[in-house]
């Protein structure tokens, strides 16, 4: 059963399904959840993680009739999570995303048509029906966070909005914390989370490219050049780009010919070239490398010069020409970084920023939304979620009980590992605060981007200091 997990996160292939035996009592299992007047939501988790430990643990902790009837005392809802890494196949998005879970109610006979509801919804829930009103049936309801934002309830000059709860199974919800198998077997593998921002004393290491470049599929040469962490940047329409996170590589690069007035054949041609022999070129660096001096010095010096690449002298002139195009970023050159890199640590308030001298400080975190809003670490400029952003969140609850904590709604934990022996062990996480938010003030720009985009008044600011006995030291 554990080659079974393994495999898939590790060599990428499909999880094979569990044993026929298994999804038979976990559906027995399911049925008598049903019977018993409880809605059980996560199953299709729950199945692709089905083995004999965590079933039987299910059998005896909470899915018996001695369990569900002392379960039935605290919440009508089961859902299953997990936390840790997960093969693609299992992060598919949740149909409870698309589930309204708040009724919104607007008394139009006294609606004033003031728009003031539908421009501040932070989650745009509500759609303009062409007379300053929100539409009676066109609204993305399942986005309303409920009475903990309130937004709308709060503005309305006439108080005839009004906010209830769709459906009673979410007013209180017991969340199964299963065992992750991945876990295990992704800690083996070198990690490349979404989030990951590298080392700065990392950068520039040896180039390796870790597959065989083909010059005739650029998207499959640009899957193994990002996994090598080779990333030519190029500018279209005055932006800066990379490359490899191109769908259409060979229209961008047509595009910017054209931008260059340089012959789009061409380009493509230099590109391939450079692809073609990139293997034999050693002693280069990872990062960013300029697409315009490559193009450019290979379509000028080798193509139209007739230089025949095969030969150690063109090669050499290809090797000088790529090394000449690297991009040296003393601080942060990663493409995980946002392109042009950032300032030095310690002196984003003293150079090259006029915004002023002013740090976020999170000082009301009970009206704060999380991961359902994040404007703030989306918005920020240093961001990006790693341990070097200037503004990261971090969860102090498993991440599948957020949505429900920060929606007010009751909410219990049962860790189905040996954290919680038994269905009385539930662990009541109501009412606490289901994370916080870390300012790392060394890469922080004081721009107040974060203050103003914060759509609940959640973010004051405070002034800057720098101890300077704590750099030398």
């Amino acid at each position: 059963m554990a080659v079974r997990f393994a495999n898939s996160m590790i060599t990428g292939e499909k999880l094979s399904p569990p044993a026929e035996q298994l999804v038979t009592r976990f559906q027995q299992l399911m049925a008598l959840a049903t019977r018993s007047g409880f809605r059980v939501d996560g199953q299709p988790l729950a199945h692709a993680l089905l083995c004999e430990d965590a079933l039987a643990r299910m059998e005896q902790w909470v899915f018996n009739e001695v369990a569900l009837t002392s379960l039935s005392e605290k919440a009508t809802r089961i859902e299953f999570i997990v936390e840790g890494p997960l093969p693609p196949e299992l992060l598919r998005e949740s149909p409870l995303k698309r589930e309204t879970i708040f009724r919104q109610t607007i008394g139009y006979e006294l609606c004033k048509a003031c728009r003031l509801c539908i421009e501040i919804c932070p989650k745009d829930v509500y759609e303009d029906d062409g007379f300053g009103r929100p539409d009676r049936w066109d609204r993305r309801a399942e986005e309303c966070t409920g009475p903990e934002c309130g937004q709308c309830v709060s503005i309305c000059p006439e108080q005839t909005i009004h906010l209830d709860l769709a459906n009673p199974a979410f007013r209180s919800t017991i969340f199964i914390l299963l065992e992750n198998p991945f876990a295990h077997a992704a800690a083996a593998v070198a990690a490349e989370e979404d989030f990951y921002v590298a080392n700065p004393l990392e950068t520039g290491k040896p180039l390796t490219l870790k597959g065989e470049l083909n010059p005739v599929d650029l998207l499959d040469c640009h899957r193994v050049l990002n996994e090598s962490a080779f990333y030519p940047v190029f500018e279209i329409n005055g932006t800066a780009q990379h490359l490899v996170d191109s769908r259409a590589p060979e229209e961008d690069l047509a595009r910017w010919a054209r931008e260059n007035h340089r012959h789009p054949q061409y380009v493509l041609a230099a590109v391939r070239l450079l692809y073609q022999h990139l293997s034999k070129i050693n002693g280069l660096k990872e990062g960013k490398y300029a697409v315009h001096i490559l193009v450019h010095r290979i379509m000028d010096e080798i193509i139209h010069g007739e230089v025949d690449v095969e030969r150690p002298g063109g090669l050499a002139l290809l090797k000088h020409i790529t090394k000449e195009a690297y991009l040296p970023e003393h601080f942060f050159g990663a493409k995980r970084r946002p392109i042009g890199g950032l300032l030095p640590t310690g002196t984003s308030a003293a150079w090259k920023t006029p915004y002023g001298e002013r740090v976020p400080v999170y000082v009301r975190l009970e009206k704060c939304l999380g991961p359902e809003c994040g404007l703030c670490v989306t918005h920020c400029p240093e961001g990006g979620g790693g341990e070097t952003a200037a503004v990261r969140m971090v969860p102090r609850v498993p991440l599948g009980t957020i949505p429900a904590l920060v929606r007010g709604m009751k909410v219990y934990l049962l860790n189905l590992s040996d954290a919680h022996a038994i269905s009385a062990d539930l662990e009541d996480l109501t009412g606490r605060r289901p994370f916080e938010f870390a300012v790392n003030t060394d890469y922080c720009k004081s721009c107040g981007t974060c203050m103003a985009c914060c759509p609940h008044g959640v973010i004051d600011g405070a002034v800057r200091s720098f101890d300077l006995r704590e750099r030398v030291e």
